[in-house]
């Protein structure tokens, strides 16, 4: 029966260890590959020679890009709130800028804020419009005419700014509108006196990748992400290649990283498409419309953290951007009491602290029942060790003699796993909430802890297996608490399977020597507190 529990026990790590590789993976994804140009990008005015729209049956052909100089006098409007500032350019009335002021480039405290536009190979900016059919014709380069100026919005306050462009007897109209106190805005767009052969009308959002980050940064967006129906797919850039065109009921498209989200959403609008592609290193979205004349369309946008409850606000499904896996109906509640917790401490370091302290009266009854279950089966090993010895050779009758003996004095050998495994849930509940909350970047515990969404280090030591420079202290320390919390665990095994246990505390020191230090910290308090309660009911059994 031990071995078996034992197996059952190097099955259960098994599994946790996979899922926290498949987590490790999303919270430090490696850059993708660069690609290789095959053909120069195709350049073009607006109109241009007739090119053919994409098709569901050839994904792969790339919509035409527009001029890469403009032809005008630019003209730039900023838009300031407490939340971002955001420059809009009157060179095809794009987003030029959206910086995020209350999220920093780096932990340093003069960084600059957090941008989350960067244009692509040939200045592609977010927001601009095709038409396409027999003819392309592109804003790119365009010179709208802007009717309006900055804007300085706070609290609820509104504002709007208009673009317009007139090219022959085609009008482009672009008018967007922003909120003081929200991380979205929409855009409203008008096209009237389209000439005849245009069928479709695209607005599209690409952008260059992003570098492989500085130590002390990291890539904002590093997937295309979009949902379809009620499905939600994230492919990292590299799979864009080959392009995709998706002409379903697509909710809302954009671009995700760990932290931040980009996303459009179309308003009020059926049979549209969604077209990706990867090329020159830079991804283009684009959804295309059935165009009418005239026609007005709107589109949402969304640029900012990716906030569970902000993101529930703005509806449209944009919350399940927030990776909580399988057991986000717990990793939800522990989010909201961390924020709260946070509203009284101002330190998130101490917040998780408070978690765990509550997490664990919360289980003390199972913690109880399992470390008296346990001291049961240890009182039994001496007669365990008699039936081994004399049924050796008859392995089944071991057994039955074994069930008998906790028959007769009725223990449950399940008794000290079964709670265990009743806390696993919330363990992996709290694990994608403290790995995947943006309210722990760069919020710093204490001393050389600056950063609880990052790996701890002291120093700039390089270490074997440490990805970033510096000695490990939070997780060193997390191992040697597990070391002895392993140790003062009451067991039925026989020694040498105990003894193979104790490597335990060392597998989950290499696994969270990566890891963000929010997780360690957890970790760490969460074992001091199970060494303090073993403690206790050792002496009071005794």
């Amino acid at each position: 029966m031990e071995k078996r529990a034992l197996i059952a026990v190097l099955i259960s790590v098994a599994i946790l260890v996979l899922y926290q590789e498949v987590v490790l993976r999303r919270l430090y994804p490696r850059p993708p590959e660069q690609e290789v140009a095959t053909e120069p990008t195709t350049q073009a005015t607006a109109p241009k020679e007739a090119t053919e729209a994409p098709a569901e049956e050839e994904p792969a052909a790339p919509p035409a890009m527009g001029q890469t100089k403009p032809v005008a006098e630019e003209h730039r409007v900023t838009v300031d709130t407490p939340l971002y500032r955001a420059v809009l350019t009157s060179v095809g009335a794009r987003l030029k800028s959206f910086q995020l002021k209350k999220y920093r480039t780096t932990v340093e405290a003069n960084s600059p804020p957090q941008e989350t536009v960067v244009s692509g190979k040939n200045d592609e900016l977010p927001f601009g419009v095709e038409l396409r059919g027999q003819e392309v014709m592109s804003d790119a380069g365009a010179p709208y005419t802007v009717n309006g100026g900055d804007l300085s919005l706070n609290g609820g306050e509104t504002g709007t700014v208009e673009f317009v462009w007139q090219t022959g007897g085609t009008a482009i109209h672009k008018r967007f509108a922003f909120q003081g106190d929200r991380y979205e805005f929409s855009l409203t767009l008008d096209a009237s006196g389209v000439e005849h052969g245009y069928n479709e009308i695209g607005v599209s959002w690409a952008r260059a990748v992003d570098p492989p980050p500085q130590p002390d940064s990291e890539v904002v967006f590093d997937r295309a992400v979009f949902i379809e129906g009620r499905k939600l797919t994230e492919d990292v850039f590299a799979k864009l290649s080959a392009g995709k065109i998706l002409a379903g009921n697509v909710g809302w498209t954009g671009y995700a990283g760990r932290h931040f989200l980009a996303a459009m959403i179309p308003v009020d609008s059926q049979n549209h498409r969604l077209w990706l592609k990867l090329r020159d290193q830079t991804v283009e979205e684009m959804i295309l419309f059935p165009l009418s004349d005239p026609a007005r369309y709107r589109l949402d946008a969304f640029i900012g953290p990716k906030d569970f409850d902000a993101l529930q606000g703005v509806g449209h499904d944009l919350s399940r951007a927030v990776d909580l896996g399988y057991f986000g109906f717990i990793a939800v509640p522990l989010l909201h009491e961390l924020s709260f917790s946070h509203t009284l401490t101002h330190n998130y370091g101490l917040d998780i602290v408070l978690l765990t302290i509550l997490i664990k009266v919360l289980f003390i009854p199972l913690t109880q029942r399992s470390f008296r279950s346990m001291r049961e089966m240890q009182k039994l090993q001496p007669q365990m060790a008699k039936i081994r010895e004399r049924f050796k050779d008859n392995s089944e009758q071991m057994n039955k003699e074994i069930m008998e003996l906790y028959r007769r004095h009725k223990v449950n050998p399940l008794g000290g796993c079964l709670p265990m495994v009743l806390q696993i849930p919330v363990f992996i509940g709290l694990y994608s909430a403290l790995g995947n909350a943006v309210e722990l970047r760069h919020a710093p515990f204490f001393l050389w802890i600056n950063d609880l969404s990052a790996p701890d280090r002291l120093g700039t030591l390089q270490l074997p297996f440490v990805e970033h420079p510096g000695i490990p202290v939070l997780t060193l320390l997390m191992g040697v608490s597990m070391f002895v919390q392993q140790w003062m665990t009451p067991s039925a095994a026989d020694p040498a399977q105990q003894r193979a246990m104790m490597i335990m505390p060392l597998v989950f020191t290499f696994m969270f020597v990566n890891f963000p230090s929010g997780l360690a910290l957890y970790w760490l308090v969460n074992n001091l507190l199970t060494i303090a309660q073993q403690y206790y009911m050792n002496r009071s059994a005794t």
